[in-house]
């Protein structure tokens, strides 16, 4: 069981860091539990916030301290409440104790899996092991590979999905390059569609930041919004899966231009999900049961890339967040840039201490328990 929602939910989600917005809190909520909000819109944007482009911190600063927040609290919690992406989730198949199969009246699964991170939001992959291969039973996906060798610079793929269409380009540091063999390639394609540091290949191909990727003609959604992509086994190509949730992601297509040649690709729809499908979940518990299709093995055999997070975020977090990012702020405060000390009020070390001790007191009302299965 969980709650749909609360009227005590922090709903004011827009996040961009750079703008002091997270998911958890803003730097206006900082700035007001702070008593430091001004009376004027200081930097036209809407926000009436102490914190703005050129403040004493930015707003781009508080940004920064609000992501930093947001991971402790995650961590302490051990869950999110933020969109995550867990990769390669490695379980063994756990056929049941007396009857593996015919399914009885009271047992409609074959096996089940209990995933890391509960609140699952969407199974990205699920691969079973065949004995000599790996086959994924979810989302829509599609399996692209890259020429064998170096091409020419007029080589780009798109991805497109309901109306938006994502450039990758060759030799471009948001894109990819492709001058160190295929499995390089393949790698750099997947850090450009995934958008983050290409950690395998940054030593080769000299970049130092992560990549992004916009809509073509628009700044407002990234490819990693719609797109996720893993090497496939071999490491020769690219299986990207769709984000879109169940099998809808099967509207979704690639484009690979290579000289004005142009190749277009449709995703596959790998999933029958459901309680009379292959599988079905309880997503609040994080489990998967499989039914009519499993693995060959039993351990090892079962490999989930899956998307984590609950869909609200509760008052107490969003108070806590703020709390902790608020103290954070004022330990670096000299003083007097924020809040003038005064022998009549509460000086700042101890308005940092009740204010971590207030945010730690909610946090620990929301950790998880682990909870161990039979």
């Amino acid at each position: 069981m969980s709650r749909l929602k609360s009227a005590s939910d922090f709903t004011g989600i827009n996040p961009n860091y750079t703008n002091g917005k997270g998911y958890y809190t803003t730097h206006v909520d900082v700035s007001d539990l702070l008593q430091i909000s001004p009376s004027t819109d200081a930097d036209g944007d809407g926000d009436y916030s102490y914190f703005t482009t050129s403040s004493t911190p930015s707003k781009a600063m508080v940004g920064k301290i609000i992501k930093t927040v947001e991971g402790k609290i995650d961590g302490w919690i051990k869950q999110s409440y933020r969109p995550e992406i867990i990769e390669n989730e490695i379980h063994n198949f756990e056929s049941g104790r007396l009857v593996i199969y015919p399914a009885t009246h009271w047992k409609d699964y074959i096996g089940f899996i209990q995933l890391i991170y509960p609140k699952l939001r969407k199974v990205v992959k699920l691969e079973i092991y065949e004995g000599d291969s790996w086959k994924n039973i979810a989302s829509s996906s599609v399996k692209y590979t890259p020429p064998t060798s170096a091409t020419t610079p007029a080589f780009t793929l798109k991805l497109l999905v309901a109306g938006y269409t994502f450039t990758l380009t060759k030799g471009n540091s948001n894109g990819f390059y492709d001058v160190y063999g295929q499995k390089t390639t393949v790698s750099q394609i997947c850090d450009a569609i995934n958008e983050v540091f290409p950690h395998d290949t940054a030593q080769f191909t000299g970049e130092t930041s992560p990549k992004i990727t916009t809509e073509d003609g628009g700044t407002t959604r990234n490819v990693s919004d719609f797109f996720y992509a893993s090497p496939a086994n071999d490491g020769k190509s690219v299986e990207i899966s769709s984000l879109l949730p169940s099998d809808a992601g099967s509207i979704c297509s690639i484009i690979e231009t290579i000289d004005g040649t142009a190749v277009t690709t449709n995703f596959t729809d790998n999933e029958d999900s459901g309680r009379e499908g292959d599988w079905w979940k309880i997503a609040e518990e994080g489990k998967i049961y499989l039914k009519k299709q499993w693995p060959y093995l039993k351990n090892n055999s079962i490999r989930v890339t899956y998307i984590t997070g609950a869909s609200r975020v509760p008052a107490e977090i969003h108070d806590a967040a703020t709390k902790m990012v608020a103290a954070e702020i004022l330990v670096h405060d000299d003083n007097s840039i924020l809040i003038a000390e005064t022998g009549a009020n509460i000086d700042l070390k101890t308005k940092h201490d009740i204010l971590i001790q207030e945010a730690n007191d909610l946090i620990k009302g929301k950790q998880n328990l682990l909870h161990l299965i039979d």
